[in-house]
């Protein structure tokens, strides 16, 4: 939702990332206190983040397209370079430097795959030996950011080329219905190795696109939500309750899951979108302050409290258990907020240009991976 949003904004869904976010940092948070076993259904908060983002850049692209006619291609880099690449440069350049010391010990490839949005395929094509040290490294967490990032290029190219035709929103639900089907059949053919079940794009492409159908639903029938506000309101509180059972008991990565199951989540998230906009019960819990206030700051807490973590080991603090997931969430968020409010909101309102955004990214990310291959390399 950029200063000139073409949507109306609903700080439900800001809730819904608040929540989305608490269930990574305690999974995160207590797997790397002692506290195995604890919220360890959390990190699927990541695929409520795929199937919102899918739902709020749908309908900001449609919108734009029946607004002028068309996509502008550029003018959407620009927003989503000026949203998404000043604060990840900067975790990724402190990461770089740090990795200098005893904090940290990534390599080169692995600062260089989260600058360029590839950590995914980064971690896959590396393997099993690798595993460890790419996904659990500092800047393993950029994965889920590297799939969305792919998801926008792809999902751009569609809405752009959608327009040219006479029913474009049907043509556009016919591709996102195609991937959906396609993403969960390639979940059961393409590979028996979990993490490539678990990070590929093309078998995480689901989650995204069922937030993509949900906007077209909306923007076709805008007062749907309202019209079924009651059963939206029930169906959202089973949602809810089934989101917060998973996110306490569910194993993580169960072959049902990787198997076609995290289209169920997103159905389960895609319902909660949906009861947010019925302005029911629903949008009123997760229209609380300090949730919405959480779901703002989620960008900023995702980059930041991976390497954190890492570095308030037990041996460094001299804490475990509970204790130590307290302080772990305390510098979490007064880390994220200081990258929130110094980096990223200070870029985000300016007013640039978007060839000039778009060369900005260009070279900053040019500067990081030369950085990168000097320092680590």
């Amino acid at each position: 939702m950029e200063a000139r949003r073409s949507i109306p904004y609903e700080p439900g869904l800001d809730g819904l990332r608040g929540v989305s976010i608490i269930g990574v940092l305690l999974f995160h948070a207590c797997a790397t206190s002692g506290l195995i076993g604890w919220f360890r259904g959390g990190n699927l908060g990541v695929s409520v983040f795929f199937t919102l983002s899918g739902f709020l850049i749908t309908t900001l692209l449609t919108s734009e397209r029946a607004d002028g006619g068309r996509v502008h291609l550029a003018r959407f880099w620009g927003r989503r370079i000026k949203r998404l690449v000043p604060a990840s440069l900067t975790v990724v350049t402190a990461v770089v430097l740090l990795s200098r010391t005893s904090w940290f010990d990534a390599r080169a490839s692995d600062a260089v795959a989260a600058t360029w949005s590839y950590t995914n395929w980064h971690v896959i094509v590396s393997g099993q030996a690798r595993l460890l040290q790419t996904i659990v490294g500092p800047l393993g967490p950029t994965w889920s950011l590297a799939v969305e990032e792919q998801f926008y290029v792809l999902l751009a190219v569609a809405v752009a080329l959608t327009a040219m035709v006479r029913r474009s929103d049907l043509a556009l639900a016919v591709v996102l219905g195609v991937v959906t089907v396609a993403s969960v059949a390639l979940s059961n053919v393409v590979s028996d190795w979990s993490p490539r079940l678990e990070f590929g794009t093309d078998v995480r492409a689901a989650e995204l696109a069922v937030g993509g159908l949900l906007a077209l639903a909306v923007r076709h029938r805008p007062s749907l939500p309202a019209r079924r506000g009651i059963a939206l309101d029930v169906a959202g509180t089973v949602a809810a309750a089934t989101l917060v059972v998973l996110f306490l008991w569910a194993d993580y990565s169960p072959p049902w899951l990787l198997r076609g199951g995290f289209v169920v989540v997103a159905c389960v998230s895609a319902t909660l979108v949906a009861a947010v906009l019925s302005h029911g019960r629903v949008h009123r819990v997760l229209s609380v302050p300090p949730l919405v206030a959480v779901g703002r700051w989620s960008y900023s807490l995702y980059l930041v409290h991976w390497p954190l973590f890492l570095v308030l080991s037990s041996d460094r603090t001299h804490l475990h258990g509970v204790p130590l997931v307290v302080v772990k969430l305390a510098a979490a968020v007064a880390l994220a907020l200081a990258l929130h409010l110094l980096i990223e909101q200070p870029v985000r309102r300016r007013d640039i240009e978007p060839r000039v955004a778009v060369a900005g990214w260009l070279a900053g990310s040019a500067a990081v991976t030369v950085l990168a291959l000097l320092l680590l390399g």
